[in-house]
């Protein structure tokens, strides 16, 4: 009887070491490898200061890395915005104002915002050693700024060159000249009547013979040369001789505005 008990206590404990080891075999083929995430965009990621971003910034970057780039307040260092960028390729990005610390996480292998391109080594680091201001100058001028990275020899640390630019806004007038009234409208205005009836009428004024009726043309116009003081002058526009022509068109013009980047 202890025999049988002893065989039959023994190969349940053979099972379950073959099962074990079968499952340690297969066990690493379940399992995925992990990937690193896809690099994001070139452009901008995000912008938490709430301003518009208005204000021109160009980055030149070397080849063979891509670039983290963040920009912080220089007064809180508070995270104001962050870019990304590909290591040798064209980038401009608009910023918020203010003045901002800028600083570039390089690497070869994008592995997400928490551990950027990798520890210890494999993320290279680099601080603008100045701040940089954006704000407007003068009328209607956006200041920004162009900087350039680049490396003194292979292998070594990044270093910095810092230009101006600036984006200016310019004003240009829209639409048609105003073009000048025809000469039907050129101001002089004519009374009714023929030549002879006009004589009549200007010479009973002259005489003093009789007045015009209150609020005629004729009444006006002598009004207006008798202010001038001298009746010879010829009949000026009263406005009232118009009945017959339409109001001239109103005429307008409009404007937009360019935004150029001018240096």
């Amino acid at each position: 009887m202890a025999r049988r008990h002893f065989i039959s206590t023994r190969w349940p404990g053979l099972r379950q070491v073959l099962l074990l080891a079968l499952l340690a075999c297969l066990l690493p083929a379940a399992v995925p490898a992990q990937t690193s995430p896809a690099p994001p965009r070139a452009g901008l990621m995000w912008n938490r200061t709430g301003l518009p971003a208005v204000f021109p910034l160009q980055v030149k970057t070397p080849a063979g890395a891509d670039y983290y780039l963040t920009l912080s307040d220089a007064e809180t260092g508070a995270a104001a915005l962050a870019a990304y960028i590909e290591g040798g390729a064209f980038f401009k990005v608009l910023v918020p104002p203010g003045r901002y610390v800028l600083r570039f996480a390089s690497g070869a292998r994008w592995q997400g915002e928490d551990r950027l391109f990798g520890a210890g080594a494999q993320t290279g680091w680099y601080e603008l050693p100045q701040v940089l201001e954006f704000a407007i100058r003068g009328a209607g001028i956006k200041a920004g700024h162009a900087v350039t990275l680049f490396r003194q020899q292979p292998g070594g640390g990044l270093e910095a060159a810092v230009a101006a630019q600036h984006i200016c806004q310019i004003a240009s007038v829209e639409g048609a000249e105003p073009q000048p009234e025809p000469a039907s409208a050129s101001g002089l205005f004519r009374l009714g009547g023929d030549a002879r009836s006009r004589g009549i009428l200007h010479l009973q004024w002259r005489l003093q013979l009789g007045g015009p009726q209150a609020g005629t043309p004729l009444e006006q116009w002598q009004r207006s040369l008798f202010l001038l003081g001298n009746p010879l002058l010829p009949p000026r526009a009263s406005g009232l001789d118009g009945r017959d022509r339409p109001p001239p068109p109103a005429r307008f013009r409009s404007y937009s505005v360019r935004s150029l980047f001018c240096g």
